[in-house]
């Protein structure tokens, strides 16, 4: 009917985009792997660091179960908000970058979510979500840190989206995914700058592991 109040399906994709996100991929396998509760003395339940503990081929099931969640949040919000714009896709992929990072039945002690970031940037627009992930596969490479490359994706895919000519509003939430990102590495953005942060030498462990 005329007049009659639409609802504004963003907040329930973002909240059903934290439902997917909050399944923690990497607890699965840990505790199929080694029978211990992931934070229970395993750290960070994320592909890097399930690889470099557990071996190459655990980190990528782990990096295959990040993007299939967020693909099947990407796709119930684009059934829920659909449009050319896309932004169905962009806001449940917003959510399920909280939900990996913040889930609440982990007493809020997720990963880092650049898997479910870079998945739903390519999910709305590959341009940008490949041009962040070249970008950030780059830094890594010439850095030798992980987090930089981390630091990287999370500073283009704002920049990129308002270069693109996506709107205010992609990048909005494009901006504030990397602030998220940005927040969960942290620690390790200290450890660089003390000298201290372990993962110059990942891909010669990752290899190591391999063997």
């Amino acid at each position: 009917m005329k007049g009659e109040r639409q609802v504004d399906m963003r907040p329930v994709c973002i909240a059903l985009g934290y439902l997917y996100g909050s399944f923690l991929t990497a607890d699965l396998v840990v505790r199929a792997k080694t029978g211990k509760h992931r934070w229970d003395s395993f750290g960070n339940p994320g592909t890097a660091n399930v690889a470099s503990r557990l071996g190459t081929r655990y980190g990528i099931i782990v990096l295959c179960g990040d993007i299939l969640k967020t693909v099947l949040a990407c796709i119930c919000g684009l059934l829920l908000l659909p449009g050319p714009e896309r932004l169905g896709v962009l806001y449940a992929g917003f959510g399920a970058v909280i939900g990996h990072c913040w889930p609440v039945w982990k007493g809020f002690r997720g990963g880092k979510g650049i898997a479910c970031a870079g998945t739903a940037a390519v999910l709305f627009s590959p341009a940008i979500g490949f041009g962040a992930l070249i970008g950030g596969a780059a830094a890594v490479l010439v850095s030798g840190y992980l987090a930089l490359g981390s630091a990287a994706i999370a500073a283009l895919l704002p920049a990129l989206a308002l270069l693109s000519g996506r709107g205010t509003q992609p990048t909005a939430v494009l901006a504030a995914a990397g602030i998220i990102l940005l927040l969960r590495h942290r620690k390790n953005f200290v450890q660089i700058a003390n000298g201290g942060e372990l993962c110059r030498n990942f891909f010669l462990l990752l290899k190591n592991k391999s063997d």
